[in-house]
């Protein structure tokens, strides 16, 4: 009896190590010629975000957005979100302009200090890196 119950259990074993294998593809069936199908991708955003403004005054966004040091022009979402303290005042969306540039312009109409986010979907990942300004 013991010894039927190990037969089954290396049996089971085996079918299930050959279960977890690579899907019959070789590696010669792999794509090592485009590596843009099996490299990883850091999607990086540069923020621009000035320091201060005065009320009433038009200030720019601008975002960078690159990955393995090169420009995303063609950015699934950009959108700029600015926040007073928790609340979300407006959420504006973001063409590209160039080299991977997105920009908006903004205006303050009460002083205060607030808060600007980017946030960016591309290759498949989302970044949202903040900024804050100081309106007088």
């Amino acid at each position: 009896m013991k010894s039927k119950f190990m037969m089954f259990a290396m049996m089971l074993s085996m079918a299930l190590l050959t279960a977890c294998g690579n899907d019959g593809e070789t590696e010669a069936e792999m794509n090592h010629d485009n590596p843009s199908e099996d490299e990883v991708h850091a999607l990086e955003v540069d923020l621009e975000v000035p320091e201060s403004a005065e009320v009433g005054e038009t200030v720019e966004f601008s975002a960078h957005v690159h990955s393995n040091g090169e420009d995303i022009t063609d950015a699934d979402k950009v959108m700029y979100e600015v926040l007073s303290g928790e609340e979300s005042l407006e959420k504006i969306e973001a063409e590209h302009d160039q080299n991977g540039v997105y920009t908006i312009e903004y205006t303050f109409e009460e002083a205060g200090t607030y808060t600007v986010i980017s946030h960016v979907d591309a290759l498949r990942l989302h970044t949202m890196p903040q900024s804050d300004i100081t309106v007088q």
